[in-house]
């Protein structure tokens, strides 16, 4: 396959798409066709030719080219609805360097797609070199064990610490959390509430112990155990307002759910930041496009997609053999949905 292939099959111009695809800005084309690019050139293996490059440079041809390997991902999620877009925005990434280092992203499933005893999804007719596991759900061990049997090579890459022996890249979820909640106890808040998922959530366990830090004392009342997404966003934050909890801000445990509670908020004539804060965790694009603008926890999702294909990469060619937790930074982006009480 062609650039001049993947522009026919695309819609689009030989130029967008190798802009794309050799990450010449992220305004080289709109995200819709940047996701239908790279759905043609995983779809169909597209390797660039190292030797055309070459010739083209005017550098000599090597003998041999860089190995080619193939990866999977797996979300833990259970289905495509579930997926945060944090979690897209990683894919995204990995997709994009494995393609710079000659590997071949082949496809993306759910964990629940495997069967025991361990029998990979029929799509696949060939075992791949490694596999990049993330997702905001906790996994089993046996789910693990599950896994380690279809693929020798795994690395486990989002916001919530795994208790399982495998290469992990982190951006401390529970961390960032205490993060968030100090910074709005910074602005004078003291009554803080949380929406988003709750069993084995970092963010949520982040949010108790920062309370417990502040002296502040946990109200169940003033969290929702909500599903991340806007509609979870949404009606939590319409539950919080029909119990009239008495809170003054709130931290979502996804930015996609603190756009939908932002929405409910609006429609209930409560103004943001006026009459409560919100914050959100990710920065995912869509943060800077609300009104007003979403404060969030900003994950580096490329720097993490970076270091866990460096990672895998290095497990499969044989070097490091003990189990590495790489943790990143996270900074608040502070925006307009946060302001200081002052009732």
């Amino acid at each position: 396959m062609t650039l001049k292939d993947i522009a026919k099959e695309a819609g689009v111009s030989i130029s967008t798409v190798s802009r794309v695809i050799n990450n010449k800005g992220c305004n080289a084309a709109s995200k819709h066709t940047q996701d239908k690019i790279w759905s043609i050139v995983r779809k169909n293996g597209y390797i660039p030719n190292a030797a055309a490059r070459t010739l083209k440079n005017g550098s000599p041809i090597p003998e041999e080219s860089a190995p080619t390997y193939s990866i999977d991902c797996i979300y833990t999620e259970h289905s495509k609805t579930d997926v945060s877009p944090l979690y897209q925005e990683l894919e995204r990434a990995i997709e994009q360097i494995a393609f710079r280092q000659k590997c071949i992203v082949r496809r993306s499933f759910f964990l629940e797609e495997f069967s025991f005893p361990p029998n990979p999804p029929k799509t696949q007719k060939n075992k791949a070199d490694g596999a990049v596991l993330f997702g905001k759900r906790s996994i089993s061990q046996r789910q693990f064990e599950l896994l380690e049997t279809t693929y020798r090579h795994l690395v486990y890459v989002g916001i919530t610490p795994l208790d399982l022996r495998c290469d992990q890249v982190l951006c401390n979820g529970c961390h960032a959390f205490v993060s968030a909640v100090k910074y709005l106890y910074g602005l004078k808040h003291k009554k803080i509430g949380y929406i988003g998922e709750q069993k084995d959530n970092a963010c949520f366990q982040g949010y108790k112990q920062a309370l417990k830090d502040l002296g502040i004392p946990f109200h169940i009342t003033n969290t929702v155990n909500a599903k991340q997404t806007f509609e979870g966003g949404y009606h939590g934050a319409r539950l919080l307002l029909e119990r009239q909890a008495d809170i003054t801000a709130v931290v979502c445990a996804d930015d996609l759910t603190a756009i939908g509670a932002m929405q409910c908020f609006r429609e209930y004539k409560t103004k943001i930041p006026k009459d409560i804060s919100i914050i959100g965790i990710g920065d995912i694009p869509h943060a800077q496009r609300t009104a007003p603008m979403l404060t969030t926890i900003h994950v580096p999702t490329e720097e993490m997609g970076n270091i866990a294909l460096k990672l895998l990469l290095d497990r499969i060619q044989g070097g490091h053999k003990l189990e590495l937790k790489t943790e990143l930074p996270y900074y608040i982006a502070e925006r307009n949905s946060c302001t200081r009480f002052t009732r």
